[in-house]
């Protein structure tokens, strides 16, 4: 599903007419788009999942803690916003209205934890759900919705994402051997901290905000039209095909080839 001209044109009189009949309430519209459906926060008032059967939450917040066994890995396939913090153990706490908090789906699938809305659910809130995860390892992220993920400190050998859905990722410090990310969708990235090795391919329309993270070496590879900025490096291999931007602090050895309209500068 494509958001087209007309689509946002009529949202946009939506919004405004909401906003005539308001009175002097502050009216926002912010639409986050999925593969299956829209995401859409009106005023306080947010919407998930598709139209049809939508439930109208209760307005009872209820805290529930949930069983989720052992993971290494996380995808998020819904409009969730996830917590995570590194600890001794494997924990989730979901914060939400109680009519909502049983349509969200936590499941493992190997060593991934799942976490989504159960199929065909939807509801509209003013109390956004919350949900808390502890971790004691985390090699990879997966984003395929608009969830958000922010993670306060990860310590890893090896750390993968893979966002192809407009949701964010935020990482306050990271220490890895490696990492590995691949942005397909429209989601955005921030990362700080230190990554010896790290390997870039953005071929969406999300950028990367890792001037925070510095590393050894660097391969970038930017096929789309987002951004990429990276922190200070000795070596970068830089492959630049779309109209994306790369920028680096420091002054690494440089490998580079461009075929698109995007640039490489220092800092």
């Amino acid at each position: 599903m494509q958001i087209n001209k007309s689509w946002m044109m009529g949202l946009g009189l939506l919004a405004c007419s909401l906003a005539a009949s308001a009175g002097e309430a502050d009216w926002t519209l912010r639409i986050k788009q999925e593969a299956k459906h829209l995401a859409i926060t009106l005023g306080s008032t947010h919407q998930y999942g598709p139209n049809a059967g939508r439930i109208k939450g209760s307005g009872n917040l209820v805290e529930k803690k949930r069983e989720i066994g052992s993971f290494s890995k996380l995808r998020i396939e819904g409009p969730l916003d996830v917590q995570l913090n590194q600890g001794a153990t494997e924990t989730l706490s979901i914060s939400a209205e109680d009519n909502v908090e049983p349509l969200i789906e936590t499941r493992l699938d190997g060593d991934a934890l799942v976490i989504a809305l159960k199929g065909g659910a939807g509801f509209t809130t003013r109390k956004p759900p919350r949900l808390m995860l502890g971790f004691r390892k985390l090699n990879a992220v997966q984003i395929k919705g608009s969830g958000d993920v922010s993670i306060d400190q990860l310590k890893a050998e090896q750390f993968a994402v893979n966002i192809s859905g407009s949701g964010d990722l935020d990482i306050g410090l990271l220490e890895a051997r490696e990492l590995s990310a691949s942005i397909s969708g429209s989601g955005d990235v921030h990362i700080a901290g230190r990554a010896e090795q790290q390997n870039w391919s953005l071929s969406g329309s999300g950028d990367v905000s890792a001037a925070s993270l510095s590393g050894r070496a660097a391969k970038a590879q930017l096929s789309g039209s987002g951004d990429l900025s990276l922190g200070v490096l000795e070596q970068l291999d830089a492959n630049l095909s779309g109209s994306g931007d790369l920028s680096y602090a420091g002054r690494p050895k440089l490998t580079q080839k461009i075929s698109g309209s995007g640039e490489i500068s220092g800092r």
